[in-house]
């Protein structure tokens, strides 16, 4: 091939969209788990502990993330008021949620937060599928 100035601005073209489309983000899927995976907490209500390290949030010294699931029909009760400060979202499915004098429908994607020592929270799963909730805890102690 004979280069001129249009066969040159093409190969540039080219070669400045490849690195382009090889960065691309790739989603990635949550993790499934089956009816038996981490600590039942409450019937139809399992908890899987992801891991802990330390916190480099001034005021929290561990961060710890879990993931709650909820087979179709279970439900966590209204409980005592939050051990910790933390954040929550789901990661898959849908779950009826009360969060002091919230009540909302969490789908996949929405996030909210409880507040230590005053907020009570209680959810369900009132779907055909399992629906996970990950809680992010900011640990004082």
């Amino acid at each position: 091939m004979k280069m001129n100035r249009r066969n040159a601005l093409a190969l540039g073209a080219t070669s400045l969209s490849t690195p382009l489309l090889v960065a691309l983000p790739t989603p990635v899927a949550a993790k499934t788990y089956g009816p038996t995976d981490g600590k039942e907490i409450f019937p139809g209500v399992r908890l899987v502990e992801l891991g802990t390290r330390d916190s480099h949030i001034k005021g929290y010294k561990k961060i710890a993330m879990e993931d709650v699931v909820y087979q179709p029909k279970g439900s966590s009760p209204l409980g005592d008021v939050m051990a910790d400060d933390m954040v929550c979202t789901v990661t898959e499915g849908e779950l009826q949620v009360t969060a002091g004098d919230m009540k909302f429908t969490a789908k996949e994607g929405d996030v909210w937060s409880c507040g230590k020592g005053s907020t009570k929270e209680a959810a369900t799963n009132n779907g055909t599928v399992v629906a996970v909730m990950r809680v992010i805890n900011l640990k004082t102690e």
